[in-house]
């Protein structure tokens, strides 16, 4: 398996829905930086991030059902941590409804959404793609 940097494709987009990710946004032209985990040309999962200053909001983990539990999603994580760091992040932010337990084990915590910087504030994610009861987490780089 290798990561790889890409733009995003109508796989990625039937990923993220088939994974019910929100994608709305993306699909009305939102800008994020996509990595894709491939595997002999097969597509096994993906990640985005967006930058605001040295916050980064990760989204859009997926992992085709076929490829969990073999370490994958880990790998994106692991993946798009480097790059929003070499971008300038020093802290990466998320929201998730069912993926807290798995993002704790990578070193994630929970935080108050009242604690989140303006630009994850401010994120369709945030603000109205993900449900409230979402659970804002966060990693200092």
């Amino acid at each position: 398996m290798k990561v790889i940097e890409t733009g995003l494709s109508p796989e990625l987009l039937a990923l993220l829905e088939a994974s019910e990710l929100p994608a709305t946004d993306l699909r009305a032209g939102r800008s994020a930086t996509f990595l894709a985990a491939v595997a002999d040309g097969d597509l096994l999962g993906c990640i985005a991030y967006e930058l605001g200053g040295e916050s980064a909001l990760l989204r859009s983990l997926a992992v085709q059902p076929t490829a969990q539990g073999q370490g994958v999603g880990r790998q994106l994580v692991v993946e798009v941590e480097r790059h929003a760091k070499a971008a300038g992040g020093n802290v990466v932010f998320l929201l998730t409804t069912n993926a807290a337990m798995f993002f704790e084990r990578l070193g994630y915590e929970r935080v108050e959404r009242d604690a989140a910087p303006k630009f994850i504030a401010e994120s369709p994610q945030f603000a109205g793609l993900c449900p409230g009861s979402a659970a804002l987490m966060m990693r200092r780089l």
